[in-house]
């Protein structure tokens, strides 16, 4: 079940998460898992941003990824969670950015690179413009550096699995 779409109706918190899973037959994922957020963050150019993950971070270490992170309990919902994400990762605020649509949301099993545990991560993927600003790398020990890309010339080679799923399904919607 691992890197399977789960559901790509958009759920505002925990509790529409888990209808979703729900009617979606996919309840059992919930055992052992985190939620995370991402943004796949365009510039005023039409190009991607996407920061190559540093040796500080859990997994995915040197591989390209959105800007996101893990859900916290202090977040009110997943768009704040993300917006939240933003502002630690890139130096942004609401006023920068704006969530253009939910894309859906991926299972993705990843072994956490400072405790060795293996976490089953429900992925919730937003696409975003940057509508001002500039994305600041605010976490140099996580994020080597901000890279960007035409959505077609992305090189999969360097993107992390599910990246690479969400970057597929906005390149087929294009």
């Amino acid at each position: 079940m691992d890197n399977e779409l789960l559901f790509s109706e958009e759920v505002r918190n925990m509790d529409e998460l888990v209808d979703a899973l729900d009617n979606a037959n996919k309840l059992s994922v919930l055992d052992r898992v985190k939620i995370g957020v991402i943004c796949f963050l365009f510039d005023k150019d039409g190009r991607l941003i996407l920061n190559r993950r540093g040796p500080g971070a859990r997994d995915d270490i040197g591989l390209l990824q959105a800007l996101g992170g893990s859900v916290n309990g202090s977040d009110m919902d997943f768009r704040e969670a993300m917006m939240r994400e933003l502002k630690e990762e890139g130096g942004l605020t609401p006023s920068n950015v704006q969530l253009d649509a939910f894309l859906g949301a991926y299972l993705d099993g990843k072994i956490d690179h400072h405790t060795g545990d293996f976490v089953n991560w429900i992925i919730l993927g937003y696409r975003g413009t940057l509508v001002s600003g500039e994305v600041k790398n605010m976490e140099p020990d996580r994020c080597v550096g901000i890279e960007k890309y035409e959505l077609d010339k992305v090189p999969f080679t360097e993107v992390g699995t599910t990246a690479t799923k969400f970057i597929k399904m906005m390149q087929e919607n294009k």
